[in-house]
């Protein structure tokens, strides 16, 4: 094969390859954006998990108004290690006598980045994500 049959034979693929290109490139956008909001509403259920636990450890502790000091600690906690999935607390049952049982729940609304994709591709979720934590624990003090 000569020269000019190689010049030929790349100059024919160009535009075959630019057509593959721009076929792939927006799916492979897509999925990577869907690979990162799946690991962001997996990351807020952990962190749901873990801010209701915190919470309901230190409400458990205090020895007066335990329901107020879990549901702060618990929103302190989510607001710091997750503040994208705007975090809510409930307590769900206040504690206060010794051995009484304190339970939090803390939520998280986490964006649906894919929302605007639905119209075009259906089965995908046009609303925001809500994941939960829940945690009890007893309520821990002396007898005076």
């Amino acid at each position: 094969m000569d020269m000019t049959g190689i010049r030929r034979k790349f100059s024919e693929n160009e535009g075959a390859e630019l057509l593959e290109a721009a076929l792939v490139l927006p799916i492979l956008l897509l999925v990577m954006l869907a690979v990162v909001n799946l690991g962001m509403v997996v990351f807020a259920s952990q962190m749901a998990e873990e801010a209701a636990r915190y919470g309901a450890r230190a409400g458990a502790v205090a020895q007066s108004n335990q329901d107020a000091v879990a549901a702060s600690a618990a929103l302190s906690f989510a607001t710091t290690t997750f503040p994208i999935g705007a975090p809510s607390v409930t307590v769900l049952s206040p504690g206060g006598a010794i051995g009484s049982t304190l339970r939090i729940r803390v939520t998280y609304r986490v964006p649906n980045y894919l929302r605007g994709f639905g119209a075009l591709f259906p089965g995908i979720p046009s609303h925001e994500f809500v994941v939960s934590g829940e945690a009890s624990m007893r309520q821990e003090g002396w007898l005076r």
